[in-house]
């Protein structure tokens, strides 16, 4: 068995370790694996694009399936950074993106007005006239590049590094490619002209797994259909697996659209990459606030059964983070172990840290062949409740192993 260090140092209760598999409900892997395993492609890039709402956005589930991945398969690269912080929002604390100059105009996912415009990584940036220096610094040492690519809108910019112009390869009308002097974990890149960033890409020069995060607080299925381009924009990024964790929002509002909105989404992303493969996760059970108190948001399981169905139908494979992290009940034990935050929504760092690694545990079974993706274990995700659905519950605040609370570094949408 493949070894994955998960730390079972006061983990939630009811962690369900025989449900946490890739079921791939008919559908067939072996290329992808092909792609992954086959030692004679040199210097190809086996890229995963991780595609989520707020839990994803601080990039800490992502982050665990990238270290995990490339201790086993190589690091490619720390792949796609977006100017999340430059935009208002909470970024991952792995890298570094400023601008100089600071920003002219500003647009996120979710924001009424979006006078940068909209990019596929959800956030976009424009800068002054006079342009501005890009500081760009990837903190983990072992994510040294020397291949950057801009996304950009439509008329791009231009680049000087240390006084020299940088040549582009453009790959698309959105994405332009430079190589850097040589392999650094920082550089400086001077742009000019009157273009949005979306995101940079930083690569190495290594095969290997890069995994591309893209998160967005408040996101919806819906939400990354309305981005005008964003499968063709996604195309850029060469994806071999596409991992969409969503589901949380749709439960806190309406969710009857999520099918459909499930089907197009897939669809639009298959027709710009016909080799790429699909994975589904299902969000864990939160809390909403009732009159008495916290008590279990129902629209969660509802989701949850939704996507699965979804899944089985189309063949599209699953993991099922709702079973995995406990089915009913769950909440309150992530709580109590102080794993999950006291709004009852979100998780604390170590919690996503134990969702990538548990993620990245099921991905490694069934890429290392360890897993043939069949489901025996199909049992039903609502397990017996005990107690009333309406429960007041603590907020665990006196839990010594809370770490710093998710909202400091989170807007209040989820």
């Amino acid at each position: 068995m493949l070894a994955v260090a998960i730390s079972t140092w006061a983990q939630p209760e009811g962690i369900d370790y025989n449900a946490n598999r890739i079921v791939l409900n008919g559908d067939d892997w072996s290329s992808l694996i092909a792609n992954l395993v086959d030692g004679r492609r040199a210097n190809r890039k086996f890229t995963i694009v991780h595609i989520g709402d707020s839990h994803v956005q601080p990039g800490i589930v992502s982050d665990e399936v990238r270290r995990l991945l490339q201790e086993h398969y190589g690091n490619g690269g720390r792949g796609l950074i977006s100017p999340l912080a430059m935009a208002g929002t909470n970024e991952p604390a792995d890298y570094l993106l400023k601008s100089s100059t600071g920003v002219a105009a500003s647009s996120r996912l979710l924001s009424s007005s979006k006078p940068a415009g909209m990019g596929f990584t959800g956030v976009a940036v424009r800068f002054p006239g006079r342009g501005t220096t890009l500081n760009i610094k990837a903190k983990n040492p072992a994510d040294e590049f020397y291949r950057i690519t801009l996304y950009h809108s439509p008329v791009g910019f231009d680049a000087w590094q240390g006084g020299d112009t940088l040549k582009g390869h453009r790959l698309s009308a959105t994405a332009t490619q430079y190589v850097l002097r040589e392999m650094a974990d920082s550089a400086s890149v001077r742009l000019a002209g009157d273009a949005s960033l979306y995101g940079v890409r930083l690569l190495g020069s290594h095969r290997g797994v890069v995994v591309d995060c893209i998160g967005n607080n408040g996101a919806t299925y819906r939400s990354y259909l309305g981005i005008n381009g964003f499968a063709r924009q996604l195309r850029d990024l060469d994806p071999q697996l596409v991992i969409i964790s969503l589901g949380t929002n749709e439960a806190y509002g309406n969710y009857s659209s999520l099918w459909s909105d499930i089907d197009l989404i897939l669809s639009s992303i298959k027709r710009e990459c016909p080799a790429v493969k699909f994975l589904l996760t299902t969000p864990l059970e939160t809390h909403k606030k009732g009159s008495r108190g916290y008590r279990i948001q129902t629209g969660i399981a509802t989701v949850r059964d939704l996507i699965i169905n979804y899944a089985r139908s189309r063949h599209v494979p699953t993991w099922d983070f709702y079973r995995v992290g406990g089915g009913t009940g769950a909440a309150n034990r992530w709580l109590r172990a102080g794993y999950m935050n006291t709004d009852h929504l979100h998780l604390r760092p170590c919690g996503y840290h134990l969702q990538g690694s548990l993620l990245a545990q099921a991905l490694l079974r069934l890429l290392s062949g360890e897993d043939d993706g069949t489901d025996i274990h199909d049992l039903p995700a609502r397990q017996p409740e005990q107690g009333p659905r309406e429960e007041t519950v603590g907020d665990s605040t006196d839990n010594p192993a809370i770490l710093e609370d998710w909202q400091q570094n989170s807007s209040t949408d989820n």
